[in-house]
């Protein structure tokens, strides 16, 4: 069948776009090499392909097509025949269906062999792919615990930075700590409670295993988490979403009220407005009185929105400030400047709290959030303190050291933030990355000493950590594998661990052990197509509806 697209875009009115299936295709083959076998004096191959109502071009790729040499010669020959053709197209658009409108786990597993009619050829009851699932889970917990093991010994003990955070799910937290440079997953668990005594002995015994030292965790205010820190020698960086959060918790939603209520009484004072110039005309007492009420109205609705304009700058602007380089000139910060940064623009926000009378809860949460911006503010003297220990370690001359400072550090800084900055922040930024680049690139130093001390920036700029992100996103993930299995258990619940950390990659083609551990490991999935036995072929049951009624009728005849 030929689906003729409707999309506009690239393609002459003259000759749309035809969209063929694999099947399709692998009939025209068919036909032009059996019409070419028989006319092959008689016909040229361009005068074959238009009789076929196929470009000769798009009929000679077809016929010399080739497929990727990491498949074998058998499945090569096999998916070009017509029968192979319709298995990928039957296979491809039962995935499809699964994963797009099916049900998830077992049940999606069943409709998927269904639907692909392979069914007839592997067991798809409940029971047979309960047990498959089962299997699967613990080669994954088993290959889990022997790559770590492995690769941990490889490794040389090394200090990380952790964003810790629990999950709520159920009647028990989830414990979730990942390393934040590579994304590795430390520890997820289900336990009695989120207490410090909890992290410390849920993480310990982790941290040992691995060969690594905790020296830095970044979370929220969580107490539990700052003093399981504390017990484990480590420093406790604050984020600073959840500080920005408190700040849209006590303004937004309150002055956003306020804001719509006075666009509601400007809209009715614009109704008066016009009922009085239709009745009264434009020089009545009346329609000036209507005119004026609606002029103050416009005035204090223009007023509440430049105040809810001026809270959400302010409020961004200290994510802006949080970086340890002037991000609009790259030159490095100190503790006390951020600090006076901070001041200023949360004067800002309690300014506008206060010129909007707002309620004493908003006015708790603005001062939970200036204690999380003190606590900040505490990490920052921390890391500034690291910073310049770290270039004294280097051992550089005055100028190199200089260097360092205004281009090595800014650019590493800039690189590693880089792919998670907004478009709009990207443009902004693209002048000055571009300049520290071509004062990197430029003289007087060796290509060589530039790529160490990149090195260095990098591993100095990785200390800096502003965001527990990986451990909200994980927490989310998790979450819907929670309402789509209905329950995680520990089997369960450590074979996603061993997914995260062994399977998935990112754009850079590493999993997070390849980056936590800087060494490969086995391939998860072909381990698993190796190793774990698949349901057999599937039996006809004595329940058969089929095979009750043909023995019924062998009883009849007898």
């Amino acid at each position: 069948m030929e689906f003729v697209s409707n999309r506009s875009q690239n393609v002459s009115k003259k000759h749309p776009k035809i969209s063929r299936t694999h099947p399709d295709i692998c009939k025209k083959i068919i036909a032009f090499e059996e019409i070419v076998s028989v006319h092959r004096h008689d016909k040229s191959a361009r005068e074959i392909a238009a009789l076929l109502k196929v470009p000769n071009s798009t009929m000679q790729s077809w016929v010399s097509g080739k497929t990727s040499q990491q498949v074998s010669p058998e499945l090569v020959e096999f998916f070009s025949t017509l029968a192979g053709k319709e298995l990928i197209q039957r296979v491809t658009m039962s995935v499809y269906q699964v994963t797009h409108f099916g049900s998830g786990g077992i049940r999606g597993l069943q409709e998927f062999l269904k639907l692909s009619m392979f069914d007839q050829f592997v067991a798809s009851s409940y029971g047979a792919l309960q047990t498959f699932s089962v299997r699967c889970e613990e080669h994954l917990v088993m290959f889990g615990d022997r790559e770590e093991k492995q690769l941990s010994e490889k490794m040389k003990t090394r200090k990380v930075t952790a964003g810790l955070d629990e999950l709520f799910r159920g009647r028990h937290p989830c414990l979730v700590a990942i390393e934040v440079v590579s994304g590795f997953i430390l520890l997820e668990k289900f336990t009695e409670d989120r207490k410090a005594e909890t992290w410390s002995r849920e993480l310990k015994p982790r941290l040992d295993g691995l060969n690594i030292e905790l020296e830095q965790v970044v979370s929220d205010l969580c107490g539990g988490i700052r003093a399981s820190a504390k017990q484990l020698g480590a420093t406790h960086i604050p984020e600073i979403f959840h500080a920005q959060y408190e700040i849209s918790k006590a303004t937004a939603g309150a002055l956003a009220s306020q804001q719509r209520e006075f666009e509601k009484l400007a809209d009715e004072a614009e109704e008066k407005v016009k009922k009085a110039l239709s009745r009264d005309g434009e020089n009545s007492e009346r329609t000036k009185e209507a005119i004026k009420m609606r002029n103050l109205r416009k005035l204090g609705l223009e007023h509440r929105q430049e105040r809810c304009k001026k809270v959400r700058h302010a409020k961004k602007e200290l994510g802006r400030i949080h970086h340890p380089i002037d991000i609009a000139t790259g030159k490095l910060q100190t503790a006390e400047t951020m600090k006076e940064k901070f001041d200023t623009q949360l004067a800002v926000i309690d300014g506008a709290a206060k010129e909007a009378c707002l309620s004493t809860s908003c006015f708790k949460r603005l001062e939970k959030a200036k204690r999380a911006f003190d606590a900040i503010v505490d990490y920052l003297r921390v890391f500034f303190v690291f910073y310049h220990t770290f270039v004294r370690g280097l051992a550089l001359d005055a100028e190199l050291e200089r260097y360092f400072n205004e281009v090595i550090f800014p650019l590493s800084y800039l690189k590693m933030i880089w792919r998670r900055l907004p478009k709009s922040e990207k443009e902004a930024l693209r002048r000055l990355k571009e300049n520290l680049e071509a004062k990197l690139s430029g003289p007087p130093y060796a290509e060589e000493l530039k790529k160490k001390l990149m090195e260095k920036g990098l591993e100095c700029a990785e200390m800096f950590q502003r965001s527990s992100s990986c451990v909200e996103g994980r927490n989310g993930t998790l979450s819907l594998y929670y309402h789509r299995f209905r329950h995680l258990s520990t089997r369960s619940l450590k074979a996603l661990t061993v997914v995260h950390n062994f399977h998935i990659k990112r754009l850079d083609k590493t999993t997070a052990a390849q980056r936590f551990f800087g060494n490969e490991h086995e391939d998860l999935f072909e381990s698993l197509v190796e190793n774990v036995r698949i349901p057999g072929k599937p039996q006809q049951q004595h329940h058969d509806l089929n095979k009750r009624l043909l023995g019924r009728k062998k009883r009849l005849v007898a």
